[in-house]
């Protein structure tokens, strides 16, 4: 089991720097793993909130940026899905298997980074340990097949979205 995750948040108060937030997220269950959202924004550029701009809540937001924490378990298999943003994955415990829709695998391992341009993948951990992954989501221009059709987030669960605003 992984420990938990300490958030901690700079601001501006009464005109000087100031620590806002300093607290602890346990992961909470979804998919195939267990997600904390550390902070997100709902625009670019993004907005200097004074507030809790994640609010616990483990949503996939295309219009601003979005990191998170995300630990699946041991001997686990994910599902293929894609969100049409850009992504940076980094290992930063464990190992875990990518795989992409042409069926190429690629194991990555603590240290590694994986740069996601709206591929359709899943997360498979066939080991004994969790693998824990910071992931930062930011938005992109609309990605195209080799067809030039719009890739549209695929295989993400309602709860996880966000009605356009």
């Amino acid at each position: 089991m992984s420990k938990p995750i300490r958030r901690v948040v700079t601001g501006h108060k009464e005109g000087a720097s100031t620590v806002l937030i300093d607290d602890k997220l346990d992961p909470a269950p979804g998919f195939a793993s267990k997600a904390a959202t550390i902070w997100q924004n709902h625009q670019y550029p993004a907005e200097l909130a004074d507030h809790d701009a994640a609010q616990g809540k483990a949503y996939i937001y295309n219009k601003g940026s979005l990191i998170r924490v995300v630990d699946f378990p041991p001997n686990s298999t994910g599902h293929n899905h894609r969100t049409a943003s850009l992504d940076y994955g980094i290992i930063i415990e464990g190992e875990i298997k990518l795989e992409l829709e042409d069926g190429s695998k690629t194991i990555v391992r603590a240290g590694d980074i994986v740069v996601q341009q709206a591929t359709m993948h899943k997360w498979n951990n066939h080991t004994d340990k969790v693998c824990r992954m910071i992931f930062a989501l930011l938005p992109s221009e609309t990605a195209k097949g080799p067809d030039g059709k719009e890739l549209k987030d695929h295989g993400i669960p309602k709860k996880y979205q966000v009605d356009e605003q």
